[in-house]
């Protein structure tokens, strides 16, 4: 999730190198405009789970179904939006749900809630795990183990453990390439995956990707080294890891995706255009999980609500596939 673009991305030239052919797009599912779609979740069977930060709303859509059509599994009163989502187990799921417009937080707001799916089913049942009145904003989440889940608080700049079955929860990273701008006070670290002991990262308002080696309990176990730069005009939000070898980044206001390999060289903007609504304004990745589609990169976007192409193009937020077969 990315807030106010105001200053540095609405003047700088958005400029980006491309040095590879482009992976094909197809739009899988395009929202009313004015929908932000935020993250994405991937359960074992294919379908893909959809959290929506205009609204308090969890759908549920199958991407290999010849007419894709999102199916709404449940409305969280008690936000106004939802942010991160993870699997901790086959088909059980976490998920953030805070109070927050695109220039503002209201701290203590956050919940996490668990999403279990039965197998094979549509059928879901919620339950709250945890509340951190002490967070700002929680944004991006990922799994640490089935117990503990990790969360980037971006406002404040660090990193929480949090236990789902306790409700436990403590900072167990603060770091400064974690910390946001005086620029942009509400974004900083954005996205994070865990890739055995390390955790990369992402900091939307230094505009950087990085990493950090952590030991088993989630605290760090040296400095945080950035990986990656994002290009002129871009930001790095979500991002999903190939291999322990590649990083596939979404580039918000670039409206592309950028490719970055290990130790961070070479990069390249891999699909979409920044003139284009081909890829929204990508807000986060994951790959497919099934032997038909797991070569495919899965894109939400936030449909370029926050920087219009031309000061006016916006469309409804979208789940992009990325053909990344070459």
């Amino acid at each position: 999730m990315r807030f106010s673009y105001v200053s540095t991305f609405g003047l700088l030239p958005l400029l980006l190198p491309i040095t590879k052919a482009l992976f094909p797009t197809n739009l899988v599912y395009e929202f009313p405009n004015g929908t932000w779609v935020e993250n994405l979740a991937v359960r074992p069977c294919g379908s893909i789970l959809l959290t929506i930060a205009t609204s308090p709303d969890l759908y549920l859509i199958d991407p290999l179904s010849p007419s894709p059509e999102p199916v709404h599994l449940h409305h969280f009163d008690s936000a106004s939006g939802l942010l991160g989502i993870t699997e901790t187990s086959p088909d059980t799921f976490h998920l953030i749900a805070a109070n927050f417009t695109s220039t503002a937080v209201t701290p203590g707001s956050n919940h996490i809630f668990t999403v279990a799916l039965e197998t094979g089913s549509d059928t879901s049942h919620i339950s709250l795990a945890a509340t951190l009145p002490e967070a700002l904003l929680l944004n991006g989440l990922t799994t640490l183990n089935p117990t503990t889940i990790l969360a980037a608080d971006s406002p404040k700049g660090v990193v929480w453990a949090i236990n789902v079955v306790t409700g436990d929860s403590r900072i167990v990273l603060n770091d400064t390439l974690m910390a946001p701008t005086p620029a942009l006070p509400t974004i900083g670290i954005n996205g994070l995956k865990v890739d055995g002991s390390t955790l990369y990262f992402t900091n939307s308002a230094q505009a950087l990707f990085a990493k950090i080696e952590i030991n088993a309990d989630g605290t760090a176990a040296g400095k945080a080294v950035v990986v990656a730069r994002s290009p002129r005009g871009a930001s790095f939000d979500d991002f999903a890891l190939y291999r322990h070898k590649y990083a596939f980044l979404a580039t918000g206001p670039g409206n592309s995706i950028y490719e970055v390999a290990e130790h961070g060289m070479p990069q390249a903007v891999v699909a979409g255009n920044v003139n284009s609504t081909e890829i929204a304004e990508p807000t986060s990745a994951q790959f497919g999980r099934t032997p038909v589609d797991n070569h495919v990169l899965y894109v939400t976007t936030a449909g370029r609500l926050s920087v219009p192409i031309n000061g006016y193009e916006v469309v409804g937020g979208q789940l992009v596939a990325v053909d990344t077969r070459r």
